[in-house]
Formats: C-alpha cells, structure tokens, sequence
C-alpha cells in the first residue's frame, strides 16, 4: 500500500491542499471546524508527516526550545505543563534545555540554539546570564519570549509574576503582627530577576513600615538549587544565633520545608517559636503541619500567556504584542505564623 499523500487529506477532508498545509504548518490560522476535518481524515488515512523533508521544505521544525532553570521545580512543572497543553494544540512540540542553574550549561543552551536550526522561537524561563546572552536568542527567523527576566528590548515580550509584591505582602503582614526581626533566604544569582524583586520587595515593607532592616537577617545562597547543604547551614546558623529572628522569609516553600526541617532537629515550634513564610503555594505546603502560609502564583497562567506570545510572533512577526506583562500573586495566610506575644518571643 503506497503511502498517504496530503493530497489524499484533502480530498477526503473536502478542503484544498493549501488549507491541509495551513493545519499542519500554522494551525492557529484556520478555524477550529476546518482543523478538526482534516485531523479526521488524518487519523481515517493515517497520514504520517516527514518531519526531516518538511523542516528542509519550509525551515521550520514545529519546534519551541525551552529553556528552563531545572525540571524539579513544581512551579515550573506547572508553567511548563500549561505551555506544552497550548503549544500541542498548535501542532508544536516542545525542546526542554534544563540548565540546572550552571552558568556553563547555560551558555551552551544559548550557542546552541543560535547556531543550530533546532527550534523555530525560544521560551526562556527565569534565566540567570546576562541581558547581552539572553538577548543573543532574539533573532529575525527566531522569536523569543521571556518568563521572569525583563530586559530593555521592547521587541522581546516579557511575562512576570510579581516578585516585588509576593515578599512585600509577606514582610508586611509580618510587621503588622509586631515582627522585627525577619530573615530573608534568598538566591544571589545578580541576573536572576526573582531573586533580585524579592529582595526589593522584602526591603520596600521594612522602607514603608519605617523600621531598618537588619542586614545580617538577609541570607543569599549561590547555588543552583533550592534545598542543599548550603541551605541547611544557614537555616541552623540563622537557628542558633543568640539573637535569632521571630520570623524567616523563605526564596519559595521548598526552602520553607528545609527551615521546618532544621527547626524539628531544633526542638523549635512553628509558630510559637518562630513564624516561617514560603512562596508559591505548592500542593504539599498546605498539608505540612502547621500549614505553611505562602504566597499562591498563576503559574500556568504565566505558561499559557507566554507561549501564545511566542505563537502569535511565529504566526505573525511583526505582530505587536506588550513587552511587559505582570500578573499578580496573592499572600495565603495559614498557621505557621503568629504575632509577637502570642507564642513567638522578639528576640
């Protein structure tokens, strides 16, 4: 039996064969009725794309890199899971580039990607190179769209949850229960756009509440990776001072499970001796005990968002779309934390 042609599609599709290439090359530009058509004769012939001859024909590859910090982050997962849901429906798959937070491995992401035809556009989530690198992957036949990282080029779309306001609305509510004393772990990476909004948000509370920060109080880990020995030991060091703070402001609930961990071997409560916050609002943070309070973050929103942009900009290159994007987080109070007088003494 010979092979199925796209021609045979479209006969018994009932549409051109212009139309069946359109489905298989830029879905987004047909309508749902017509695409569901030609999938049934698809699935009926049981049509198979050349993907090598169709990437030499057209120089494309129906392919979107995404290059990530690690693949073991759940917020991540989620992001990523919701562009993967979008980017299928369009007829494109996905390249995952794990760089582990490895500077090195990152910028072999970034050589490859430009001097290499592996993907048509670049999702690049939460970077930590250099605007100079990161922008190296903004080419004319190679769109890129940023999560978490914003850069001056307003060609660039970028998608942003509100860093600057999950550690503010934390360290706010803290002060407002009479804690002083607040510790921030945060990551040191100086590209790493989170890190950095939290730290400005975290300061901005202390700024607007009138009262100075203690500078000691802000820890940062360079490390590509949110729970370590590196974590452990400033957790325990942060623990044991004589003057330790009423409250600790973890990077996200991961860092916050690390801190009740180190407060368990501690003897410590949470939070009667200390109040602990995370960010993200993992499945597991409300099921610690006590419930951890965290800020909760549309990420799968963030996904979604992101790659339409980067479809529309493949779609349509010189389609306007916002540079920048911010979508909001919201601070879930739960039992880990408590004000001053009420369990957990001001050192």
């Amino acid at each position: 039996m010979r092979p199925k042609k796209m021609e045979d599609v479209a006969r018994l599709a009932g549409v051109s064969t212009a139309t069946v290439s359109r489905v298989l090359n830029n879905p987004e530009l047909v309508s749902g009725d017509t695409r569901q058509k030609v999938a049934d004769a698809i699935r009926q012939l049981d049509y198979r794309v050349n993907l090598a001859a169709r990437s030499l024909r057209t120089n494309q590859t129906r392919t979107i890199a995404v290059v990530l910090p690690t693949i073991a982050d759940p917020v991540i997962n989620r992001m990523v899971e919701a562009v993967e849901d979008v980017a299928i429906t369009a007829g494109y798959t996905l390249l995952l580039c794990s760089t582990r937070g490895d500077a090195a491995r990152e910028q072999t992401y970034i050589e490859l990607l430009t001097q290499q035809t592996v993907a048509d556009g670049v999702l690049y989530i939460s970077p930590r190179a250099t605007p100079d690198n990161v922008l190296a992957l903004d080419q004319e036949d190679m769109p890129l769209v940023l999560c978490n990282y914003l850069v001056e080029r307003e060609s660039v779309p970028c998608l942003l949850l509100d860093h600057v306001s999950s550690t503010y609305q934390t360290t706010a509510h803290l002060l407002a229960l009479g804690h002083r004393r607040i510790a921030l772990l945060n990551l040191a990476a100086p590209y790493y756009y989170p890190a950095r909004m939290r730290l400005k948000g975290f300061l901005s509370a202390y700024t607007e509440a009138g009262i100075e920060p203690d500078p000691s109080l802000c820890i940062e880990i360079d490390q590509p990776t949110y729970v370590n020995d590196d974590w452990y030991a400033a957790i325990d060091g942060l623990l044991a001072r004589a003057d330790r703070p009423s409250a600790i402001v973890a990077f996200n609930d991961e860092v916050a499970l690390e801190v009740y961990a180190v407060c368990r071997e501690r003897g410590l409560r949470i939070p009667h001796d200390i109040s602990v916050t995370g960010c993200d609002d993992i499945l597991s943070s409300r099921y610690l005990e006590p419930p951890l309070t965290t800020v909760s973050v549309p990420a799968a929103e963030q996904g979604k968002r992101a790659v339409r942009a980067l479809l529309k900009r493949l779609a349509r290159p010189h389609s306007r779309i916002p540079h920048e994007t911010r979508l909001s987080v919201e601070l879930v109070v739960r039992g880990s934390i408590t004000a001053v007088g009420q369990g957990v003494p001001e050192v």
